[in-house]
Parts: structure tokens; C-alpha cells; sequence
């Protein structure tokens, strides 16, 4: 699906003021984490005006990706093995396959970890994601 090419502001109201730009480099700060390093080759389309806009899908795909896998890695050193669950019990638990549970890890819609090379879902996580789904028990 091809994206929206914007030409005048939604946030400002503009005339002809929204550029593609490509190559930009951004900083995260997730609260409660220390900060991303530098997130490079980000594109998407800005305003000349107020500098609002909007991130392309790929570079929206690219932040999440980057932002939970720098999350994961944090929580890896202060999460205790006791708190994981396992990918199939996940998957049982959510009723998605295991594929959909590690997308949704990769994804940051399901908080992980990583232990010994693997990624393992954080089980209060499972359980408050399976509970608004209206899934709290197998």
C-alpha cells in the first residue's frame, strides 16, 4: 500500500509546506530507559513551517523494531528468570501462533527479553495482554 504524499500541513494548515526528507538520524528516550543511540537512515514527510510530520511506515517499523529490542535488552539485566514465560506457553495462553508471538515481541507489542540468545516473553506482560483480550485462563 502506497503512502499518503502530503502536500499542505495537517497539523498547521500550511499551503505546499510538507518535504519528503530521507536520511534523518533521531534520538529516543523511552521513559524508564536509558537513551536509543542514534536511530539513522529515517524518512518521511515534514513540514517547512511549524516541522511537524510523519515517519514512512518503513522508518515507523524500523523505530518500533529498534525500540524493543533496546528495551528487551535492558530489562534483560534486571528481570529475573522466574518472571519469563516460553514462547509456546505465550502462544497457547494469547491463542496465536508462535510466530505471532515473536512478531509481536520484535514488534514492541509484547514485552520480551533476551536470555542466553533467545527472546522470551515477560509473563506479567502475557498475562495483562491476555486479559484484555478477554483470554485470562487456558
Amino acid at each position: 500500500m502506497r503512502e499518503r504524499k502530503w502536500i499542505d500541513c495537517p497539523v498547521c494548515g500550511s499551503k505546499n509546506s510538507m518535504r519528503k526528507q530521507r536520511g534523518l538520524t533521531e534520538q529516543f528516550r523511552p521513559a524508564g530507559y536509558p537513551p536509543v543511540p542514534d536511530l539513522t537512515g529515517l524518512d518521511g514527510q515534514f513540514c517547512t513551517k511549524c516541522g511537524d510530520g510523519f515517519w514512512s511506515k518503513a522508518s515507523e517499523r524500523k523505530i518500533a523494531h529498534h525500540l524493543a529490542k533496546h528495551k528487551a535488552e535492558y530489562d534483560s539485566k534486571r528481570v529475573v528468570a522466574a518472571d519469563l514465560s516460553s514462547v509456546q506457553e505465550t502462544a497457547e495462553r494469547l491463542r496465536v501462533s508462535p510466530q505471532g508471538v515473536h512478531k509481536m515481541m520484535k514488534t514492541g507489542r509484547l514485552r520480551s527479553v533476551f536470555v542466553a540468545g533467545k527472546r522470551l516473553p515477560i509473563r506479567a506482560d502475557v498475562l495483562k495482554k491476555a486479559k484484555q483480550r478477554g483470554r485470562a485462563t487456558v
